[in-house]
């Protein structure tokens, strides 16, 4: 340390030796790294944040820098911290006044939901554009007492990362895909194209949940909506 460091330095601690004018750097230092915490969250997508939004992980982050550094580092006097949290809090009122007045600015922002579940079947193309796995979406639905697909009308993975479901009626509800972990199905209970089926019923495809109707002793084939060979007896 410093010989010269004089400790309980009150213009130090809280204004530091920097000019005034600095101010408007940290400011702008300020909006710089926020913005570029949004981008990076963004590029994250909704799993990461668990219930909170892109706006109020990027403040909860820059929140802690800003108030952290202040305290631990001696270099930076508080009047720095003071300034960036306030830069931040007043930029994050005026963005969200702003989004809530542009709609296509939300959807950048904040991310739409996306149908994963449509009729009981699933739309890999959504889970693949989130980065959310079969096993991921399963766990949601069995939190939510789901036995299999075909209680599903629609699913939506939220822009807060958790699921929601609409449910069919209970008299609408239909055979579906078990939602049981893969490693706990009996591996005879899985039927490989073109083996033919043992009796006549209804049938899941392993992957995507598609149902369909098969005779006895005809053989399964490559699913017509996600191209998997494996398919399992429904479950109603």
């Amino acid at each position: 340390m410093n010989p010269d460091f004089e400790v309980f330095d009150l213009k130090r601690i809280f204004i530091g030796d920097a000019p005034l004018i600095f101010l408007l750097e940290i400011v702008f230092r300020t909006l710089v790294m926020y913005s570029y915490s949004i981008f990076l969250l963004r590029l994250l997508g909704k799993r990461g944040m668990g219930q909170l939004s892109n706006l109020e992980l990027a403040i909860i982050i820059t929140f802690g820098s800003a108030i952290g550094d202040p305290m631990i580092n001696a270099s930076i006097p508080i009047l720095h911290g003071v300034v960036a949290v306030t830069a931040v809090t007043i930029f994050q009122i005026n963005l969200e006044r702003f989004i809530n007045k542009n709609k296509k600015v939300e959807a950048f922002m904040e991310g739409e939901p996306n149908l994963v579940v449509d009729k009981g079947v699933i739309k890999w193309d959504c889970l693949t554009r989130d980065n959310l796995s079969k096993e991921d979406l399963f766990r949601s639905l069995r939190s939510k007492d789901v036995e299999h697909l075909g209680q599903i009308e629609k699913a939506f993975f939220e822009t807060s990362g958790q699921i929601s479901v609409m449910f069919r009626s209970q008299e609408n509800t239909k055979p579906g895909l078990s939602l049981i972990p893969e490693n706990e199905i009996e591996p005879e209970a899985i039927l490989k194209a073109p083996t033919p089926v043992p009796t006549a019923g209804l049938y899941c495809c392993l992957d995507c949940g598609n149902l369909k109707s098969l005779a006895e002793a005809q053989k399964v084939s490559k699913c017509e909506l996600c191209g998997a060979k494996e398919w399992v007896v429904a479950k109603k």
